[in-house]
Order: C-alpha cells, then structure tokens, then sequence
C-alpha cells in the first residue's frame, strides 16, 4: 500500500515539477550586448576594482577613468598617426 502511494504521489508530482523548470523569460543578452556594457562599465571607472573595494570607491572610479582616458587616447593617436603617415613603397622611383 505505502509502494502504491509513493508511486501516484510521483505520478502526480511530475506534471507539476516540470513547470518549475520551464524558461518562461527572454533569452539572455547576446555576446555583442555584453562586450558594450563591460566597454560602458570600463568607461564609467566600475572595472576593474579590487576584491576588497566592492562597490568601488570615488577615488577608485576616479582612478579607472583616468587609465581608461589615458589608454582610449593612445590608441586613438596610434591609429590616427598611422593613418596620417605617408605609405613608402619598396621601389625607388626615378
């Protein structure tokens, strides 16, 4: 008797259970949506932060915009002072 009980208890526990683990949201952000706001937080000074300044400090903050003004502007110039520099081919020209 207790076998058959246990038995229709996990009969009519199953239908019930399965709604549990149905997906019922949207699907999660994509791979582009995620790299702009870690791009956005980086820009807002939120990452990087230490371990043990979580939420990160004003000076923390402060710290990160800086590195991250300081590295956006040298890779900015990099790219624009290669652009901006004369092509030189392996033949002299006469």
């Amino acid at each position: 008797m207790k076998f058959l009980t246990a038995v229709a208890l996990a009969a009519l526990s199953l239908p019930f259970g399965a709604n549990a683990f149905a997906q019922t949201s949207t699907p999660g952000l994509t791979r582009a949506e995620v790299r702009a706001q870690l791009v956005e937080a980086q820009a807002d000074g939120l990452v990087p932060s230490p371990r043990n300044d979580y939420p990160p400090s004003a000076q923390t903050i402060a710290r990160n915009r800086e590195i991250y003004a300081i590295q956006h502007q040298e890779s900015a110039g990099t790219a624009s002072a290669s652009a901006s520099a004369p092509r030189t081919s392996g033949a002299a020209a006469d």
